[in-house]
């Protein structure tokens, strides 16, 4: 007897669940926080589905880090000076899921951008922390979004149109 189906399954559900390894790919971005950030955004993601392999073998979610960008939000002015009041911090990172080493990738996520607002502040020193920390959540929500694209799950933007 045959069934007829949708072609949904759910991805918690499912009798195939294969563990992936998360590994870096290419680099762009000098920042090793944002890499490592992103890497763990991804294993987080994989690991919370259940689906996340202990060693670097195959199949491998390979996670490049592509660029950063810094959008100036507000301004103030400070002894005559112009400067940032406010600022957009965004990751953006591309992941390929790939069977073995012989294969080509079964899946590319495309470019996943994701970005952070912080305020700005006058003392250059507290700016440094507020933007390293700011770079680190991008980057990790970057590669969490990542992980889920691979996984099947819906992953809207968070930019604002």
């Amino acid at each position: 007897m045959a069934q007829a189906a949708c072609g949904y399954h759910p991805l918690y559900g499912q009798s195939q669940t294969l563990a992936v390894s998360v590994a870096a790919g290419q680099v762009l971005v000098p920042n090793t926080n944002a890499v490592q950030a992103a890497l763990g955004g991804a294993r987080a993601e994989l690991a919370a589905a259940g689906r996340l392999a202990s060693a670097s073998a195959f199949p491998r979610l390979t996670v490049d880090v592509l660029r950063v960008d810094e959008v100036s939000r507000a301004i103030h002015v400070q002894a005559g000076q112009p400067s940032a009041a406010g600022m957009g911090v965004a990751v953006v990172v591309r992941a390929r899921l790939q069977e073995s080493a012989e294969q080509e990738p079964t899946l590319d996520t495309g470019d996943v951008r994701r970005a952070v607002q912080i305020s700005g502040d006058a003392d250059p020193r507290v700016d440094g922390a507020v933007y390293d920390q700011a770079l680190r959540a991008a980057a990790e929500r970057a590669g969490r979004a990542a992980a889920r694209i691979a996984l099947g799950v819906p992953e809207p933007s968070d930019e604002a149109p």
